[in-house]
């Protein structure tokens, strides 16, 4: 297969320009470990870890399974508990991790300083306002993180189609396209934009080596469409896109009513998550599962490797077309 060399995979040291995005309690050393192994880069969540320790362990592991590059994220939002954001890194550092990706708030120039001093730092943003902010930090790339993501997608509601030309347009740093990427066809089309790689996590929670149970990756690779995924938490300014459900639509229907918070919180807490996640299975009536709008694109549970050179293959041969 023809590579693509980009100013990603030539910084970063890996082989396709394909990032695996971050996902709380999921993306653990096993799918971290086979991203980076296949040739992208894996990025474990810190945020799944409650001490800094328990990080490393994980830390530990991934290295253990690979010695190709990965990435840790440190995601700076609110939380029912604080982080110990200053040991994450502390510990990044002292395992010898090279990239370092930030969300949410930008660090503090004393964390930010830290993070330099360790890795290649790349920030996660979703307007270009907050891009430049973190540009002019020292941030060293930055993820543009378009409306159809998984996950939090801000507040403004600007798709990948806009976001990734207007990131491109106004920043110095190179910039690398998120938000409903699953295929091969978008990577082209993000390649095309001028992005230098992309961000994917739908594609990645629908594989053999992610460690969710396995009826809810079939159920949700063989029902969800374009159409399956719902906005929540909007009216508490935590915009949240997740699997549509029983439980999310009540979570919605809650909102509307003009709930707080504190109405909906137990039903969508970490604890209720791992638990659906890992032992239950529930998908319908406990907590949420966080999914793209390109969760309508794929439709089998496959290996990570066979993800990755499906959207290699695919994309190689959309590009062709313009040779």
């Amino acid at each position: 297969m023809k590579e693509i060399k980009t100013v990603l995979t030539e910084k970063l040291g890996i082989q396709y320009p394909i990032i695996a995005a971050c996902m709380q309690w999921i993306s653990k050393a096993e799918l971290v470990a086979a991203v980076s192994e296949t040739g992208g880069l894996g990025v474990l969540s810190s945020s799944t870890f409650f001490t800094a320790e328990e990080l490393r362990a994980e830390v530990k592991k991934v290295k253990s399974m690979t010695n190709k590059p990965f990435a840790v994220n440190i995601t700076f939002l609110p939380a029912s508990f604080e982080p110990d954001f200053d040991g994450y890194i502390r510990v990044c550092k002292e395992e010898g991790v090279k990239i370092i990706e930030t969300a949410g708030r930008i660090p503090s120039p004393e964390r930010i300083a830290a993070i330099k001093d360790a890795a290649f730092w790349m920030h996660k943003c979703t307007i270009v306002k907050h891009a430049l902010k973190a540009q002019n930090a020292g941030c060293d790339l930055i993820i543009a993180d378009g409306f159809e993501c998984a996950g939090h997608p801000g507040e403004n509601d600007i798709g990948t189609m806009v976001l990734t030309p207007a990131m491109i347009k106004n920043l110095n740093v190179p910039v690398v396209t998120a938000g409903g990427v699953s295929t091969g066809r978008q990577m082209a089309a993000a390649l095309m934009l001028g992005a230098e790689g992309v961000y994917m996590g739908t594609r990645f929670l629908l594989t053999k080596e992610c460690q969710v149970l396995d009826n809810v990756k079939e159920q949700i690779a063989s029902t969800a469409s374009e159409m399956d995924t719902i906005l929540m938490l909007r009216s508490y300014v935590n915009t949240t896109r997740a699997y549509k459900t029983e439980m999310t639509q009540s979570v919605v229907a809650r909102e509307k009513e003009g709930k707080p918070f504190a109405e909906v919180q137990p039903d969508i807490n970490g604890g209720e998550v791992r638990k659906m996640f890992f032992e239950n299975g529930d998908v319908e009536h406990k907590a949420y599962i966080c999914v793209g709008q390109s969760v309508g694109l794929v439709d089998s549970v496959v290996t990570v490797k066979k993800a990755i050179d499906d959207v290699m293959a695919e994309c190689v041969a959309t590009l062709s077309k313009f040779d």
